[in-house]
This record gives structure tokens, sequence and C-alpha cells, in this order.
């Protein structure tokens, strides 16, 4: 959301907030259909039938859901890494990630990215004074930057409204973070516009601690565009059901032949029926051409992975003996689309660096650290080929440092710990052998 320098300048008030969270609600429906489509609320199980006597089944395939799940796991399935330049130390803002288990926030953020379009992270100090972080629903929270080139972040704003226990609302309240404080504003109607003021107070992170992670530039889900194809999914698994329900059912056309209603159900159960040689017995039904069905249901579940960019990992093409080259060429569409992912998620991961450094650089935790000498690192979720990144490692050695490429092995979690404990077992083991060396020399035997 955007609004004029100028505006913002002249004061963060009840009136303004009111304001802004009337233009956000207009997201809600949006929000809500996306929501929807992810959890396999899809419009199919809408459907009515104008006869009662037609099958009814509404089938719902939730390629929404694999898309955003497969992405998110890909892309944050292993943990986020950051390597600082060696005259920098990190370890304190490491250890406060590794103690609130932000990994986990990570990949709740990017799921939330690849739903909504976007995503939210809220910094905070706990009751004990360390920094932590949460995820805000998209429906509830938005980011305020000025109109200028930059798009410079002026303030952030977290609502909701209050309920009692019986689930009647009792009030709203608003947040709303600026570089330096917190405010705020309270009502006991459901009205936004009733709020005023109920106290603030300053924050100590150097900038607007709540953060919008965007999925891409346009702020769309990435299943978003793709709703039209899942609902022709949807619509031709369901009728493909109808028909063979309705098949089975078909009316039993008689010609010269004449049955009440108690013959008929007679004939229903015994299966049997007279007649002479005018007479004849066959169903009405529509011929089921499988073969154009599967064609169509295959162009479309094919366009639907085409258009998203994200792979069917149970196509027969991804065997179990390819190799990590071979995985990397036919995943080539999908790591084109998560490494543009990757770009707006990682300026996000700085942007909550540069908070928490600053936090703890207050409290003397750390030092300053510039957050462009911070790499942010993201390990793919493949299967790993271990005797090929082996043989990679040791052709490579004495080229890259040991640190870069203890890192390309899935099983070490922190490469820069890895290196110095390689390095201290290698000097170990130097001075054993100076020791078996020198007691050799003075006669004492190995």
């Amino acid at each position: 959301m955007v609004i004029d320098k100028i505006t913002a300048e002249q004061g963060i008030t009840a009136a303004l907030s009111a304001q802004l969270i009337d233009k956000h609600s207009g997201n809600t429906e949006r929000f809500n259909r996306l929501e929807k489509y992810y959890k396999g609320e899809h419009d199919i199980l809408n459907r009515t039938r104008t006869s009662k006597g037609i099958a009814n089944n509404r089938v719902v395939c939730n390629h929404a859901k694999y898309i955003t799940d497969i992405t998110t796991s890909y892309l944050t399935g292993n943990p986020v890494t950051y390597s600082a330049a060696a005259e920098f130390d990190i370890s304190a803002l490491n250890n406060e990630y590794l103690e609130q288990d932000i990994a986990s926030l990570d990949s709740e953020l990017v799921k939330n990215a690849s739903i909504y379009g976007r995503a939210y992270e809220l910094i905070y100090a706990d009751e004990e004074g360390r920094v932590k972080s949460v995820s805000l629903n998209p429906k509830t929270a938005f980011v305020v930057y000025d109109g200028t080139a930059a798009k410079k972040p002026l303030f952030g704003v977290y609502y909701y409204k209050r309920y009692d226990i019986s689930g009647n609302c009792i009030g709203v309240s608003c947040t709303v973070y600026d570089a330096e404080t917190v405010r705020e504003f309270t009502s006991d109607k459901e009205d936004w516009r009733s709020m005023t003021l109920a106290g603030e107070a300053p924050h100590y992170f150097g900038g607007v601690p709540l953060i919008e992670y965007k999925n891409n530039a346009e702020r769309q889900g990435d299943f978003e565009q793709l709703i039209p194809l899942i609902d022709a999914y949807n619509l031709l698994c369901s009728d493909r059901v109808n028909d063979k329900e309705q098949f089975v059912d078909a009316f039993l056309f008689l010609k010269g032949i004449e049955i009440d209603s108690e013959q008929a159900k007679k004939l229903r159960e015994e299966r049997i029926l007279m007649g002479d040689d005018l007479s004849d017995a066959k169903y009405l039904s529509k011929s089921m051409t499988e073969s154009d069905i599967n064609i169509l249901r295959n162009d479309l579940k094919q366009d639907i992975h085409r258009f998203s960019m994200v792979p069917d990992l149970s196509d027969e093409s991804f065997g179990s003996n390819l190799s990590g080259v071979a995985i990397k060429y036919k995943l080539m569409g999908f790591e084109q689309h998560v490494r543009n992912k990757e770009r707006y998620i990682a300026k996000g991961l700085k942007k909550r660096f540069k908070l928490y450094n600053a936090f703890l650089a207050k409290k003397n935790s750390m030092a300053e650290v510039p957050v462009s000498q911070v790499d942010v690192i993201f390990t793919r979720n493949l299967p790993a080929n271990n005797l090929e990144t082996a043989e990679m490692i040791n052709q490579l050695k004495e080229i890259v440092s040991d640190e870069t490429l203890l890192g390309q092995l899935d099983f070490v979690t922190d490469a820069k710990e890895e290196a110095e404990l390689a390095a201290r077992e290698r000097e170990q083991t130097y001075r054993n052998k100076i020791t078996a060396v020198e007691d050799l020399a003075e006669g004492g035997g190995y």
C-alpha cells in the first residue's frame, strides 16, 4: 500500500489507520478465495443440478495445494543459512534464530507468499527482552510505503477484532509500527473509525519491524492465475464420474412389452424378462469415449503444471535412477520460477537480519554487521547424490575454500563449524604423528 510521504509526516492517527484498514479490507474476498482453494474448498463443491435424478458428484483435485506445498518444500525444506565475511561474527544472531526455530517460520512465510502473493513477519521483544518473530495473516496486516521511486517503508499495520468467549465481537484493535514507535489504537465498538489512541512506546529495531515478503512483483499467488484451469479439471473429473454413475443407472427401453411398476421392481430384482419375436429391450445411454476424455484430462493437467512451472513429480519421467544433472535439467523451468521467488524472499530475510542485528547491537550482544557483507544461502530440497558431490569437492580442493565446499553437503548444517572441527582434527592427527615419531626416536617404540 502506498501513500504520500507528506501525509505520513503529518502523523499516524486513528483516523488515518481506519482509512488504510478500509482500503486493505478490499482484498479480503480475494484472500479468502485463495485460502479456500489451498484448503480444497473449490467452486465445484457449490455446483447444483436442476434435476434430482441426475448424478452430481463433485470431485476436487487440489492442484493448488500441490503447487504451494512442492514450491515451499523445494525452497525452504532445507533451512536457510547465513554466511558473513570473515571479519564479522554473527554467531549471536544465529543462536537467536536457532532458539526460536526460525526455519519453521521461514517455511510458513514462503507458504503464505505462495498462497496470497505476500507474507508478513512481525519482529518484537518478549517479556524477557529477547528478540522474536511471528508470521501474520496477510488478511490482517500490511506495510505502507511512500510514493517515491525507492518505495521506502513508512510503517506497518496489524489489526484484528476482539471476541468474547461466546464469539461476540467486543471491539477492535490496531497496532501501528513505524521506524521508532509502536502505537496501539482500540475501540469497544465494531467500528475502525471509532478507535482512539490507547498507548505508544518506543522500540529498538532501527526500522519498521513489520516486514513484507513479496511472492513476485505483482504480489500474485503461485496458483492464482491457474484457478480457471483447476476448475476445468475438477469439472471434467466430476462429470466423468457422473457419466459412469448414470451409465449404471441407465433407462431400460422396452419395445413390444408392457409392464407395470410392480413387474418393473421384480424385473430389477430377478433380472428376467419375457417377450416375443417382435419384442426388444435395451438400455438408453450415451456412448462414453474414454480416450477423448483422457486426452482432455491430460492436456488440462499438463497445462496446470506447465503454466505453474511446478513439475508433476509422479510422472514416469522422474525415475529413481536419474543423475543429479539429469534431475536439474528436468527441473530447469521450476528452478527459474523458484529463483525469482528467492530474490524477493532474500530481500525480506536481509531486512530481518538488519533489524535483529540493530536490536542485539544495542544490547551489546554483537557488533553491527553491514547487511551487504552477509550472504543468504538457500539449499534446494532435492534427493542428494553424495557420490557426485564428493567427486566435485575433491576436484575443487585448493581452488574453493573448505567452508564453501562443506556447504555443498546436505548432511552438514553449519559449514563454518564443520570446517573448524575438521581443521582441529587434522591438527590433532598431525600432533599425534609428531609425538609418535619423537617416541620412536627416543627408543620408546610405537
